[in-house]
């Protein structure tokens, strides 16, 4: 079969959908996720850029204009995809890979905007936005809450693909709300085609899209991204949902992670409305014949410093009590408070940085070391070589084995930190940051450090010795020997 060739735009939507049946434990009804994060942008905020960018064709505005763009950050991360120019302006609470991913995409600039703004106040992103285009000859501000685009063609879309996926079955969506686009489009498309189908809003705790919410600029902020509003806003039709359920952030994050440990790697917003779906299934006491889907809109990737770091959750205490007794357990409780000085570490055996690259090789070979540490005056570690590099160098007749061994060696910088701080490079011509690791270093301290590092090397306090090596090997075999399974 010939080699199909698509551009990006028309690889957007025809998302799948499946079943969510082994998240969070079984239900009745079934439930099933519409897997929107699975766009090449991560969101469903490619299928609204792709018809924005339509229409500013439509409008004669030109490819190259600067778009300003307002909102959490997918669809200005869409817009980038296609192509557009763009400066961004982004809550606080956006992300920081999402930013990074702006600005490797070439973002013209980012401006944060604060949370609660309300519509009217100078702090408001599309007062904001409004004022920088102003100051840009032909740029044009995108925001979709403005009611400046028509998305009813971009969700009817969705709604098609909904009622196709689950054969024309459906008793009820659950999404989340943030501009209330999706909430007004899906909700007229869907009842359409299956007129008793009842449509779940979702909002963070404290946010204040619901009927019967007030305006709230001081209320307690948010940690999820991508739904809820301080107001309700204008492009949520009334009637829109059938009804609302708020959820907090440690659960809409718990429900995240267990999403990812169940291999469909969405992001908070859609932690949150699983765990919607799940209150709306006992609440209505759903009967196995049901089916509910959800709209899993964002992607786990961009949340590698929040929801995929263990550190930020447990610093914002957004695991449930299973995941934090399984992260006590992985971290702390299964070293039972050993030890480098437990594992019983061979000797260690070093080479001299003025030794020659032939004599560092020969003992690696000797002695099948992998690596060897190099010492330097008064026999003070200084870095570390290894077989397959140094092998290579001198096959490739980079190095000649009577070359020194310091011209070649992996070099530790001159500052020293603790294990599990952020790595140094590994670039052979780049010093590589000391981590200050002695046989009193506790084996959950070893465990961090070697999440970003293949060996550890290990010293007394003033590291002037180097008195063994330690792998992730070495804890694999430990773990072994204490009956522990749980690497």
């Amino acid at each position: 079969m010939a080699l199909r060739i698509t551009t990006i735009a028309d690889s957007i939507g025809r998302t799948p959908m499946v079943s969510l049946a082994g998240v969070g434990g079984r239900l009745a009804p079934e439930i099933c996720g519409k897997l929107e994060y699975m766009n090449p942008g991560g969101s469903i905020k490619d299928r609204v850029a792709k018809h924005i960018v339509a229409q500013l064709a439509a409008r004669g505005v030109g490819a190259d204009a600067l778009l300003v763009v307002a909102g959490p950050g997918n669809l200005a991360i869409s817009l980038a995809m296609l192509g557009r120019r763009l400066v961004c302006l982004v809550p606080e609470r956006t992300s920081a890979d999402r930013v990074r991913l702006l600005k490797a995409a070439g973002v013209a600039d980012i401006v944060r905007t604060l949370d609660g703004a309300l519509p009217g106040s100078p702090e408001h992103p599309a007062e904001i936005g409004r004022r920088i285009a102003s100051h840009r000859p032909g740029a044009v501000y995108v925001d979709e809450e403005s009611g400046d685009w028509d998305l009813a063609a971009c969700y009817a879309e969705l709604a098609a693909e909904l009622v196709e996926q689950c054969a024309g079955r459906l008793d009820a969506l659950v999404l989340g709300v943030d501009t209330g686009n999706a909430a007004t489009h899906l909700s007229r498309a869907l009842r359409a085609a299956l007129p008793a189908v009842q449509i779940v809003g979702v909002e963070p705790s404290n946010s204040a899209i619901g009927e019967q919410a007030v305006a709230n600029p001081l209320a307690r902020r948010w940690l999820c991204e991508d739904i809820g509003r301080a107001y309700a806003p204008r492009a949520l039709a009334p009637g829109a949902v059938d009804m609302w359920i708020q959820v907090s952030d440690p659960v809409a994050y718990s429900m995240a992670r267990r999403l990812v440990q169940g291999g469909v790697f969405a992001g908070p917003a859609a932690g949150a409305s699983v765990a919607a779906a799940r209150m709306y299934a006992i609440s209505a006491a759903l009967q196995p014949a049901q089916r509910v889907a959800v709209i899993l809109g964002d992607t786990a990737r961009n949340y590698g410093d929040t929801l995929l770091s263990d550190d930020w959750m447990l610093a914002h205490d957004l695991l449930d009590a299973r995941m934090l007794a399984d992260l006590r357990l992985k971290q702390q409780d299964q070293y039972r408070g050993a030890s480098i000085e437990d594992l019983q570490l061979p000797a260690s055996v070093a080479v001299s940085e003025d030794d020659p690259m032939g004599a560092a090789i020969a003992v690696m070979a000797e002695n099948d070391f992998s690596q060897v540490p190099v010492t330097g005056p008064a026999r003070r570690l200084v870095g570390y070589l290894t077989l397959a590099a140094a092998q290579a160098l001198v096959d490739s007749g980079a190095a000649t084995p009577d070359q020194p061994v310091r011209r070649f060696m992996l070099r530790f910088s001159g500052h020293v930190s603790s294990p599990g701080a952020a790595t140094g490079s590994s670039s052979s011509t780049t010093p590589r940051q000391y981590w200050l690791i002695t046989p009193e270093t506790p084996l959950s301290e070893l465990s961090r450090f070697f999440e970003t590092h293949s060996v550890a090397f290990v010293t007394d306090a003033s590291r002037k010795f180097c008195l063994g090596i330690a792998t992730k090997q070495d804890l694999i075999g430990f773990l072994a020997r204490r009956s522990t399974h749980r690497f």
